[in-house]
């Protein structure tokens, strides 16, 4: 046996762009406020609406090679959109009886008791080191069927009547996982979702990078997959992404203090947030040093200019 680690999943935003500096206040905020001639903030009549600025200096847009400004009060309104989630969790979960993919795509659970519209979720096909994940968003709920906006990742190949007990849909809704006891010859995996919305012609793309190597208090470091795999019986360390903009897909990568993309498009993402499925793996040996091992993930989404 060897004793618990943890690994410690950390959100982290940067957006390109302009930046809005707000007032605020414990009950009011003002997010943009402009000293002027004059101007009216909203105007509007039965069928039309204006927002006027007497006296705005320098409003527009400039553009280089690599940057691009938004100047002028009314500018942060045109501005492009950058949102996402990222989450994980493995404490909160139920088996599953049947599952339909795609966009507006159904999983039929044990229980639907924790689960909530706008939830992320995970649903899981033989769990371990091979297993097949979709994630998908919640958009309702009812009674023991969850239908979600669409399903992506490996949503093609599962089985719309899975048979074995290691089928799971997870509720990813925390920043943290551990994976409990860890032992020689045990697959362990877990899986954190991302979601990502925004109106950038050009698209996205998030980037990941640790804090550490993983490792214990003794600063003993767990082995890094370099092969593309993660095997079990060996002392290797890893993740995986799948789905439509997942890059590198079916490969396990180190999860080191080297930053990679591990999602991108080069599209704006419409209606609907882009997503894809991250599997953490964890194999140990015989050799393995004992202890806590904890690390930091950082993901970091940036709009493609």
């Amino acid at each position: 046996m060897r004793k618990v680690w943890s690994l410690a999943i950390v959100l982290c935003v940067f957006l390109l762009g302009s930046n809005v500096f707000a007032m605020t206040s414990t009950n009011f905020s003002i997010p943009w406020d402009n000293v002027n001639q004059g101007g009216y903030d909203v105007g509007t009549s039965t069928n039309f609406s204006v927002r006027d600025t007497i006296g705005g200096v320098s409003v527009g847009a400039g553009t280089s090679t690599n940057f691009q400004l938004y100047s002028g009060y009314r500018a942060p309104e045109a501005e492009y959109l950058l949102s996402y989630i990222v989450k994980t969790g493995n404490t909160i979960f139920t088996t599953y009886s049947a599952f339909t993919n795609g966009t507006g795509g159904t999983v039929t659970v044990g229980s639907a008791g924790g689960f909530s519209i706008g939830d992320l979720i995970a649903v899981v096909e033989n769990q371990g080191f091979g297993e097949l994940v979709s994630v998908g968003k919640i958009t309702n709920i009812a009674g023991n069927i969850i239908t979600v906006d669409r399903f992506e990742g490996d949503g093609g190949s599962m089985s719309a009547s899975p048979s074995g007990g290691d089928d799971r849909v997870y509720l990813l809704s925390t920043n943290s996982f551990s994976f409990g006891t860890v032992t020689v010859g045990s697959e362990n995996a877990a899986v954190v979702g991302t979601a990502v919305q925004t109106n950038v012609p050009a698209g996205y793309s998030i980037y990941v990078e640790a804090n550490q190597n993983l490792q214990n208090g003794a600063a003993q470091v767990m082995s890094s997959v370099t092969d593309g795999s993660v095997t079990l019986g060996s002392e290797e360390y890893g993740a995986e992404v799948t789905g439509a903009t997942a890059v590198n897909p079916g490969t396990d990568l180190g999860v080191t203090t080297t930053q990679r993309v591990i999602q991108t498009s080069g599209v704006s993402t419409g209606g609907i947030s882009d997503k894809v499925g991250m599997i953490f793996k964890l194999a140990i040996s015989a050799s393995t040093n004992p202890g806590t091992y904890t690390q930091t993930v950082y993901y970091a989404l940036t709009a493609n200019y």
